[in-house]
């Protein structure tokens, strides 16, 4: 049996495979990590920009409307309604960004507004009607996507 003289010294490809993949593994390793310290500085210096004042509290029913934002609509909208969450992304049109003014709404920043389109969806984009939710938890929804609007 004759034995190949590229596996006594190990294959270059091999080599080369093995280098490459331990410089890709590391370059992934480095940049979660500095991701992950700048989502937490950009955090801390949001709150330093806010000053030492009081994080204002939600109402029962706002914290009720809040968590069902978070759970189905903050991947589109984004954690604060601004349009810019990264399910959202490649959506055309773009999610609604609720800091818009009435008039650029289609069914307006109202509770009846709101609830319709929570009810209905709008055809032709990515908003799919959420009726699946049950009334009061789209009445609290509602609430709070009026909350964002009005910027509080």
């Amino acid at each position: 049996m004759r034995i190949r003289s590229d596996r006594k010294e190990g294959n270059p490809i091999m080599k080369k495979f093995k280098t490459l993949s331990a410089i890709l593994t590391s370059l992934l390793f480095f940049a979660l990590i500095t991701s992950c310290g700048k989502k937490e500085d950009a955090k801390t210096e949001e709150g330093k920009a806010e000053g030492s004042a009081a994080v204002a509290t939600l109402s029962p029913e706002l914290e009720k409307g809040k968590e069902a934002f978070e759970m189905n609509c903050a991947s589109c909208h984004g954690e604060k309604g601004a349009g810019d969450g990264p399910g959202g992304a490649n959506l055309n049109p773009k999610p609604r960004d609720y800091r818009l003014p009435a008039e650029q709404w289609k069914n307006g920043p109202t509770a009846e507004g709101i609830t319709k389109t929570l009810n209905e969806g709008i055809p032709g984009s990515g908003m799919v009607p959420y009726k699946h939710l049950g009334d009061e938890t789209i009445q609290s929804l509602a609430k709070y996507v009026m909350h964002l609007h009005e910027g509080k």
